[in-house]
């Protein structure tokens, strides 16, 4: 290799890169101090035990294959539901709720300024080497990262969300890449980043590159550092790792659904967790706040940064991180309330399902609770039939992905941790 290109490739890798924050420095407090997490009964936290004995008995005459159901308020589980034999520290495939963990790591890295801006440009954040050629360059510097974080960058649709011919090839070339965020870097732009919107897997590619190449940390190990490991999450894995050691940022990441509760309560306590500002209340909230439109059709902007927001009545105004088949994190701030769902709804039902399951928590928080020995017994009915669930028939059949099957061992060769290219 001549020396000038060698120095093209020291600048562009040390250029894009600063230190992350190590785990000995002290992190930010918040405000309010208060412990962020724990268990409660129902009844102590304002949700009724007779309303989840009746979602309790709706998932035990409907088989559709839902793993688990948790509710939280104010920071405090009390409701905990798994089907087939899984236990809590079995970990779930999430499908494209990792979106809004790589979201998450976008933020982190902006608070230790280790990126600069949410509206600094692609070609200021990654390596100009990634780029297949000046053309690209010169276009990608209409994009930035908030137009990648909503889904507003890369006209580049892939399967399932598309299942043409095009759309399943672009996904196989993906998924095949060395580097998918230099892959992502090759795709077509949309006509005008910052107003369009295309849900897609390949633009995700994009953010997890500004972290990865900005940290010098895959996704997973920099989430370990900075938000997993100080809200003690176990069993957590990424899969589809591709060979320039980048995580994929689109889908991949495996959590138990008790972490995936933590994490919602994380954005509920608008990032501070056990009197630490893990994330700042400004990503909290600009996360959170939809600016773009997923359908021209719509009256309201619905979308924020890898967040759905959700408006239905009575005050139930949800932020919700969304996953293919049934994965589910849903925040309701004016609430105080967390709702995790993980499942495998193969045919397509999945939004009517959860669609269920919210009416019934809704009703479980507003519906007044009654005293005494009625209350007693009601309890003692639901722990029974938490547990009679649990050991029912299992919803994982024989033809069911390996990914999606809840479990504590590592399904991918460990993070090999390579150089980028």
């Amino acid at each position: 290799m001549k020396f000038e290109s060698w120095i093209i490739l020291i600048v562009a890798f040390f250029g894009c890169s600063s230190p992350a924050r190590s785990l000995s420095q002290t992190l930010p407090t918040c405000e309010s101090g208060a412990k962020s997490f724990g268990w409660s009964e129902p009844e102590d936290v304002g949700i009724n035990p007779a309303k989840l004995l009746e979602l309790t008995k709706w998932i035990q005459t409907n088989k559709t294959p839902i793993f688990s159901i948790l509710i939280s308020k104010n920071d405090h589980i009390a409701y905990e539901l798994y089907t087939s034999s899984i236990q809590r520290d079995d970990a779930h495939y999430l499908m494209s709720v990792t979106k809004s963990v790589t979201s998450a790591l976008v933020g982190v890295a902006l608070d230790q300024h280790v990126l600069s801006s949410i509206n600094q440009i692609l070609p200021d954040v990654l390596p100009n080497s990634l780029f297949p050629n000046p053309a690209a360059l010169g276009n990608f510097q209409s994009v930035s990262l908030k137009d990648v974080l909503g889904m507003s960058a890369l006209d580049a649709q892939v399967a399932p969300h598309l299942n043409t011919p095009e759309a399943i090839e672009r996904l196989n070339q993906f998924v095949r890449a060395p580097n998918r965020t230099q892959f992502a870097l090759t795709q077509k732009l949309l006509p005008s980043p910052g107003s369009d919107f295309q849900y897609t897997d390949i633009t995700p590619a994009l953010a997890a590159g500004a972290v990865e190449y900005s940290t010098d940390q895959t996704l997973l190990d920099f989430a370990n550092q900075n938000l997993f490991d100080p809200m003690e999450f176990k069993n957590q894995e990424w899969m589809h790792e591709d060979p320039a050691g980048i995580d994929n940022g689109a889908y991949g990441l495996r959590l138990r659904p008790v972490d995936m509760q933590k994490f919602g309560m994380l954005y509920l306590n608008q990032g501070c967790w056990n009197g630490q500002q893990l994330l700042s209340k400004e990503w909290v909230d600009k996360s959170f706040q939809p600016w773009i439109k997923s359908k021209p059709s719509l009256t309201q902007n619905d979308y924020g940064y890898y967040w759905w927001h959700y408006f239905w009545k009575g005050g139930w105004t949800a932020h919700i991180a969304a996953g293919w088949r049934g994965q589910r994190i849903a925040v309701f701030p004016q609430k105080g309330i967390v709702l995790t769902v993980t499942a495998d709804i193969e045919d397509g039902t999945e939004d009517q399902v959860f669609g269920q399951i919210f009416n019934q928590v809704a009703s479980a928080v507003d519906t007044p609770i009654t005293s005494g020995a009625d209350l007693t017994s009601v309890k003692a009915q639901l722990q029974s039939a938490l547990k009679s669930i649990n050991e029912s028939p299992t919803r994982i059949s024989a033809s069911t992905e390996k990914r999606m099957v809840p479990s504590q061992a590592a399904l991918d060769p460990p993070h090999h941790g390579l150089r980028k290219l």
